[in-house]
């Protein structure tokens, strides 16, 4: 079978399609993971009807604080 043969019609370059490789196949996983992980939110926030009670002192801006000095090490 030659190059010919296989050539499709019209313009262009015949390349073979590359196989998946160990990383595709990572990816996919890691997306199926994903998916799995955004229907378990989901799950746990219907629990709740998607109300979620945030403490009043978590909603007021932190404070900066003066930051310490530093302390001297052993060294100097």
């Amino acid at each position: 079978m030659s190059l010919a043969e296989l050539k499709p019609e019209g313009r262009g370059v015949f390349v073979q399609k590359q196989r998946a490789s160990v990383y595709t196949m990572m990816l996919v996983i890691a997306f199926m993971e994903i998916v799995v992980g955004c229907l378990a939110l989901y799950l746990q926030m219907n629990v709740y009807q998607f109300k979620v009670k945030v403490p009043q002192a978590a909603t007021v801006a932190a404070t900066p604080q003066a930051v310490a000095p530093a302390v001297p090490g052993p060294g100097g």
